[in-house]
């Protein structure tokens, strides 16, 4: 296994090129080196990046909204690219021309996705990037795909039953509601061809795993990634931690000092990409992991990230989506009639869910206020929620809680 000093030190000429091509062409990036007080020629190696504060989503959001280009940090025009892609932010996800631009070919090899699979990719496709991302990543190891999206189950269970359909890509509580759906409407799943499952964009706990391969006979792996990088970390055959793709350079730093961190300590997730179109150094995804220490060899040799350990700010995923509790406030506050809220994210049978209980006004239609804050909520965050209409809340409630527990 390579440690990870060597490993990082394999990434020195690309981030020579990159901070350089990227200075020479990106008006946004050569701003963030000024300001700084660097130039190129203060970055010769990955570990010389360190010295270039981080780039926080917050303020990617404020550098695409100052002109043409995404605020400066395209290279090419955007007629140049294949698709652009929104986050919640706004962020907007450029893809360029090219095939598997998100990297994701090499984490379905890992697990066992070929040209003899028939694939239900069932992440979303509807303005975020992760429906093509993931059938990309499929088609580039040879994979036929089925582009499900999430929702429509009636219609993916019927392929699942008829088409001979091998894998399945996707949430992994989404993979889960899929078979018990279909196994009360009297199919059973056991008998399908479905054998292997690559999922990511939450959490698989060890207990989810063993439901699917125990109860169903599905191999399932996963992996790490995100809008705005494609490819983290993805798993080998030991299905233990995420091992750190070669093209890509994705480092666990010290929250405050951006400095990256040694192997078994909890940093952030910060990440250089080596793609010239769109220059995206030292970002910060907002995720918490560490390097896992050196153990046993494993048949990947690259260092693996330990997991999924939370979030450096104030934002939660729920199914795939980052929520801040700002936007959830914006949201509500935007409804008429609305007295106070509380929103509560939770988890039950390994599937989460976002719960925004309101107190009306006395004046407030409960029935209306309902339909309307429902809406306002989706249309915020881009995630369906539960509104609940209540009488009160309880002394003190918090306006945004996370009560999920992961076992």
């Amino acid at each position: 296994m390579i440690d990870l000093q060597t490993f990082y030190a394999g990434f020195d000429a690309q981030v020579r090129e990159i901070v350089a091509y990227g200075y020479d062409h990106s008006p946004a990036f050569r701003r963030r080196m000024d300001a700084a007080g660097l130039t190129p020629d203060d970055i010769q190696t990955a570990a010389d990046l360190a010295r270039l504060p981080v780039l926080r989503k917050e303020q990617l959001v404020e550098i695409q909204r100052q002109g043409p280009g995404l605020g400066g940090m395209l290279t090419v025009p955007l007629s140049a690219l294949r698709r652009i892609f929104q986050s919640p932010g706004p962020i907007y996800d450029p893809e360029p021309d090219e095939p598997d631009s998100w990297r994701w070919a090499p984490a379905f090899r890992a697990a066992g996705f070929g040209p003899d699979d028939l694939v239900l990719n069932c992440f979303g496709y509807h303005l975020t990037p992760a429906g093509v991302m993931f059938e990309e990543g499929a088609r580039a190891v040879g994979c036929t795909v089925i582009p499900g999206g999430i929702g429509g189950q009636a219609q993916q269970i019927e392929a699942l039953a008829h088409l001979g359909i091998t894998a399945y890509a996707g949430l992994p509580s989404y993979l889960k509601a899929l078979l018990e759906r279909a196994a009360e409407q009297g199919h059973d799943p056991r008998s399908w061809s479905l054998n292997k499952a690559f999922v990511a964009a939450e959490p698989l706990p060890p207990s989810l795993r063993a439901l699917f391969e125990e109860q169903y006979g599905i191999l399932v792996y996963d992996g790490y990634g995100t809008a705005e990088t494609g490819n983290l970390g993805y798993n080998g055959p030991e299905r233990h931690g995420w091992h750190l793709p070669t093209d890509a350079l994705v480092q666990v730093c010290d929250l405050n000092s951006g400095e990256p961190l040694p192997p078994g300590q909890t940093g952030e997730v910060v990440v250089t990409l080596f793609r010239r179109d769109y220059i995206l150094v030292r970002f910060a995804v907002g995720d918490l992991s560490a390097v896992m220490e050196p153990g046993q060899p494993t048949v990947i040799p690259t260092p693996r990230l330990v997991g999924w350990l939370g979030r450096s700010g104030d934002s939660v995923k729920v199914r795939g989506i980052f929520v801040h509790p700002r936007h959830v406030d914006e949201a509500v506050r935007r409804v008429n009639g609305v007295a106070g809220y509380q929103a509560v994210v939770v988890r039950e049978h390994h599937r989460d869910d976002l719960i925004c209980r309101i107190v009306p006004a006395t004046d407030a239609d409960a029935t209306e206020l309902k339909t309307v804050a429902e809406q306002a909520l989706y249309d915020a965050l881009k995630l369906h929620c539960r509104v609940e209409i209540v009488s009160a809340l309880p002394e003190g409630a918090r306006p945004f809680v996370d009560e999920r527990t992961w076992e």
